[in-house]
């Protein structure tokens, strides 16, 4: 069976309190050829000095930004410049399941899918009776919300509440549906489409781009992880919240190319208009170990300026 690299990356902002704990459960993880990248984006807390414990550990790499840059571009980083055959991101305040990366490695790896013909293929561009391999492999997960509810979230349907939110009843809890950016993502998903948008709902945006241009997801019914809602977390802060004016703003450009996709059919000219080349020349590397496990990522579309820019500050580490 294919046994695929793959990358845990845990991007991180002022949670000195629990990156330990999230770099311990990646580290902890059964399955056995990976490596963990931890994206500092600017942290102002100390968070360095609390993981450099780890920067002996031979599958460990910290790459810490000059300034804050967003999730998203953290993503685009380690996206970028990570080795991996396939990717995933741990908050840094998730707790995966010790097997979760297991689970997704062999979900991913196997072999024999067929695209049946009973079902619409070719209006993803796919021709029907042929071999298809899995792309995305999502799961099940656990939700601590910070008024002590305990939400379990497995509606596989909720990966389309973007294109068909008349779907979507009864919800337990808003922003119900699977975790995308704890995914595992092949990274051909990226050589294809670029990365994430630079956007509070990046995570929302790629999952809508990956079904609009037929990427394959596999369910697992298996909770991944549990996620445990703070008073800092992105979806519940006053800045990002799910009703902040930022993440409205940002949600609604997503809903903009959800009405592209329902325009432009033909799946090859979709995946061409939806390219989101990655942008990294105003990013800056401050601190970086195990520089080895790094490397330029060429086939991903991004911003010409992006890996010269990023190459001469990684200079200062190699």
């Amino acid at each position: 069976m294919e046994r695929p690299l793959i990358n845990i990356t845990i991007p991180t902002f002022n949670r000195g309190f629990c990156i330990n704990k999230a770099i311990e459960a990646a580290l902890d993880q059964t399955y056995d050829h990976f490596t963990v990248t931890v994206i500092d984006d600017g942290s102002t807390d100390g968070t360095w000095e609390r993981v450099r414990q780890y920067f002996d550990e031979p599958h460990f790499c910290y790459i810490g930004l000059e300034e804050n840059a967003g999730t998203a571009q953290a993503k685009n980083v380690s996206i970028m410049f990570s080795r991996y055959d396939a990717i995933t991101f741990h908050d840094s305040d998730d707790i995966p399941d010790p097997h979760k990366i297991l689970l997704q490695a062999r979900a991913m790896s196997q072999k024999g899918h067929m695209a049946d013909s009973i079902l619409n293929w070719q209006q993803l561009g796919i021709e029907p009776e042929s071999r298809v391999d899995v792309d995305v492999v999502v799961g099940a997960h656990k939700m601590i919300k910070l008024d002590g509810s305990v939400h379990f979230i497995n509606k596989r349907i909720s990966l389309v509440d973007d294109f068909f939110p008349n779907l979507q009843f009864p919800s337990k809890t808003e922003g119900d549906w699977i975790l995308i950016n704890s995914g595992l993502f092949r990274k051909k998903v990226f050589e294809e489409l670029g990365g994430y948008l630079n956007s509070v709902e990046e995570d929302r945006e790629i999952r809508n781009r990956l079904i609009a241009t037929g990427a394959l997801f596999f369910y697992l019914e298996t909770p991944l992880l549990t996620k445990i809602e703070m008073d800092v977390s992105l979806t519940v802060s006053g800045d990002t919240g799910y009703n902040a004016d930022r993440r409205k703003r940002d949600r609604r450009k997503v809903w903009d190319r959800v009405a592209l996709f329902r325009e432009i059919r033909d799946t090859a000219q979709l995946k061409e208009r939806l390219v989101e080349k990655v942008d990294l020349t105003g990013v800056r590397f401050k601190k970086v170990s195990n520089p080895s496990l790094l490397t330029f990522n060429e086939n991903i579309p991004h911003v010409e300026g992006s890996e010269a820019a990023l190459k001469k500050s990684l200079l200062r580490y190699v």
